[in-house]
């Protein structure tokens, strides 16, 4: 009987059982493993399968040093257990003798990842497990113990993310859904919400010049060489380079004016913010950013933080600024690179990373009324260098040299001058302006301090402000902010909170200082909105708000009614007023109602002053009566909807330009709404509208420190955080 030619084997490749095809790899994609599987089928694409993991090294033989030197951790244990040894400790080498007198110990491993350990005594133990892409920190007696075991870091290092571990539509949330709700509940495609190329590119221009002078984490070329080939082919962008991507779109929208946006883009800013706010959540979601080791990961959140600073409310702002102060620690950016043999790139780029995070959670804990966050003392990461980006590369072997003078991070090493010298005034670390910014109080460390500010002023001049040219708009705003620290210190310093009467005894020498410091105070904050030179850096300094000085000179005008100073003063709280509308519009907020209470008050001590000759009131004193007028009557009507545009009473910058022309008798309800959202009406009870309660004098500043820290709005300048 014949029988069947046999089949020639089957030599086509076979996807095993957890190994994804090469492009559902590439695409960070689930592969359903067939052949071909689903997603090339749709993609039109052949299935190439992966190839499979090459198989673990031998385990290396170990020397007789290393030998050595686990039988002396051995020993050592044994001691401790009360074990006596009988040999002599001294005839076995030492094991420090591995790192040629370095206070560190360094293991290279294989497959081009470092296991490096700090050995120095007076340094926490901990172990950096890092790759080209992903670090891993870890720092327990248990890891220390084990260091000579691990032969792999890939064992250390278990990022735990493979390519299949994203559930797709319909799957599980994820824990980043639930910090951004059901929006991000799963992993999404968002190649529909990607801008066209040209856009892109845009985007990424305009975040070079208005968001990147401001932060300063990037090396910019190897950023824009990246977003260059990911635009080229927006298909199979890594998830990592996705999230950071929306980020950048994200926060660069957010700079601009609605008009520029319109000229740009041919879209409102306010449909762009809706798009990209949504992509810059579902891409940090799809690239499991609470899990993720990919340090661009982190830069992504840490911009998406930035970006939504104004409108989130600074208990949640404070939340998440946390999850990235965690996130940092988890990739070691607390731990110099230095200290782990990294390449000179990389540790520079995790000092500017993790320096951003530094100001990031100091200014959000003081806006929450947190006070300064404990972990402030328990890091090492040096300050960036002063240096350019075309001063740094990747391929670099030697680290670079600080520069002297202007760079283009001017700007960011003002700030960590400014913050080193704010983080030395806490406990136990010393520091020359520790007395000027410590939370001792009274009035016999006042001239101390004047002279710890004094010296730390002719630093910023020297370091700085000398190299300033101010026809550039960076180092503009970089003079602007230094004087206006200036100012804060000297409010902080003086503040009536220094006397135990709350400066009832204040000399009156003491109270023209203050007065002077707050109004000059303002007039930088008003630059800050009005230079047309600085206008990208907007969205950087309408977060950051003088509340101190602020109250300060409205406390005082109600006892100065005349005067070149007092009227520059009205001036730049008028300013201030149609700088920040929502002072007027949120009427909710506990602390912008008695601010405008206080307003009120020095400005009916005005014209009572100026008897017969009284002066039109500004536009802000007219919109805050109208107000309380509602307040006074015996209950509140519902009023129809207005029936004219906002714009009608907006000016072109988005400021309420309530005119002197309003009809006479207008309540609020229908009169404009503010340059954001509708006033948010809470009834005359609930406002506390009450302008006739009695004279505080002094100013209880205890009161308004309480309002500050419980209804302190999602913005707050160097004087009330350095870490801005």
């Amino acid at each position: 009987m014949l029988q069947a030619p046999s089949q020639p084997p089957d030599t086509t490749p076979k996807i095993t059982r957890g190994h994804s095809c090469i492009l559902c790899q590439q695409r960070k994609v689930k592969c359903d493993r067939q052949k071909p599987c689903s997603n090339c089928i749709k993609a039109r694409a052949e299935c190439i399968p992966s190839a499979p993991l090459q198989p673990r090294r031998r385990k290396r033989k170990l020397t007789e040093i290393d030998l050595a030197a686990r039988l002396r951790k051995y020993e050592h244990l044994l001691r401790t257990h009360g074990v006596k040894i009988d040999h002599d400790d001294d005839t076995l080498p030492e094991a420090g003798e591995r790192s040629h007198g370095s206070s560190h110990s360094h293991e290279t491993v294989s497959n081009g990842l470092s296991l490096n350990v700090p050995r120095a005594r007076n340094v926490e133990r901990g172990a950096l497990f890092s790759d080209k892409e992903n670090s891993h920190y870890v720092d327990n007696t248990l890891w220390e113990n084990l260091r000579d075991e691990i032969q792999d870091p890939k064992d250390a290092l278990h990022e735990g993310l493979s390519e299949d571990d994203f559930p797709e539509q319909g799957g599980y949330p994820t824990p980043e859904g639930f910090l951004f709700g059901s929006l991000g509940a799963v992993s999404r495609d968002l190649g529909d919400l990607h801008p066209p190329p040209v856009h892109i590119f845009r985007l990424w221009q305009t975040f070079l010049v208005n968001v990147n002078p401001m932060v300063k984490m990037f090396h910019a070329p190897t950023i824009q060489q990246m977003i260059l080939d990911a635009s080229g082919d927006l298909a199979n962008v890594p998830r990592h380079t996705e999230a950071l991507m929306f980020a950048i779109y994200f926060i660069s929208v957010i700079s601009l004016q609605d008009q520029d946006c319109r000229s740009m883009f041919n879209e409102s800013k306010e449909a762009l913010l809706a798009k990209y706010s949504t992509g810059a959540q579902q891409s940090l979601v799809n690239s499991r950013f609470l899990k993720s080791l990919n340090i661009l990961t982190l830069q992504a959140f840490i911009l998406y933080l930035l970006a939504v600073r104004q409108t989130y409310d600074p208990h949640s702002l404070w939340v998440l600024s946390g999850v990235a102060v965690r996130i940092s620690q988890r990739l070691g950016l607390h731990r110099d690179g230095g200290h782990h043999q990294l390449s000179p790139f990389d540790a520079e780029i995790r000092r500017r990373t993790w320096w951003q995070v530094v100001f990031l959670d100091g200014h959000s804990s003081k806006l929450a009324g947190a006070g300064f966050p404990a972990w402030l003392a328990k890091f090492d990461t040096k300050v960036p260098l002063n240096i350019s980006d075309s001063d740094l590369s990747p391929g670099m072997t030697d680290p670079p040299k600080s520069k002297e003078g202007a760079t283009e991070m001017i700007f960011c090493c003002l700030r960590y001058e400014t913050a080193q010298a704010l983080r030395g005034a806490k406990p136990g670390t010393p520091c020359k302006e520790a007395t000027a910014l410590s939370t001792a109080t009274g009035p016999e460390l006042i001239p101390e301090k004047d002279r710890a500010i004094d010296e730390l002023e002719a630093r910023f001049q020297e370091q700085f402000l000398r190299y300033c040219d101010p026809s550039i708009p960076l180092h503009l705003l970089t003079i602007y902010v230094a004087k206006s620290v200036i100012c804060t210190m000297r409010i902080m310093a003086h503040h009536p909170r220094q006397y135990p009467d709350k400066g009832a005894s204040m000399p009156q020498k003491e109270k023209d200082m203050l007065f002077t410091e707050s109004l000059k105070e303002l007039e930088f904050d008003s630059l800050g909105h009005t230079n047309k030179c600085v206008q990208g850096y907007l969205w950087h300094v309408a977060s950051h708000f003088q509340l101190d000085a602020f109250i300060y000179l409205l406390s005082e005008l109600r006892h100065r009614t005349s005067g070149e100073l007092v009227d520059r003063a009205w001036r730049q709280i008028e300013l201030s007023f149609q700088n920040r509308p929502e002072m007027i519009n949120n009427t909710k907020n506990s602390l912008y109602v008695a601010i405008g209470n206080l307003a009120l008050k020095a400005w009916q001590k005005r014209e009572e002053a100026q008897g017969n000759y009284q002066v039109p009131p500004p536009r802000f004193i007219s919109l805050l009566r109208a107000q309380r007028s509602i307040s006074e009557a015996p209950k509140r009507l519902a009023l129809p909807a207005p029936p004219q545009s906002a714009s009608h009473y907006m000016g072109s910058n988005g400021v309420a330009n309530y005119a002197n022309n309003v009809p006479q008798g207008l309540t609020y309800n229908n009169m404009a709404p503010g340059a954001r959202t509708q006033m948010q009406w809470a009834g005359p009870d609930a406002l506390g509208f009450d302008t006739n309660m009695p004279e505080i004098t002094p100013v209880d500043w205890e009161y308004w420190q309480t309002l500050m820290d419980g209804d302190l709005p999602a913005y707050a300048g160097e004087g009330q955080n350095f870490f801005n």
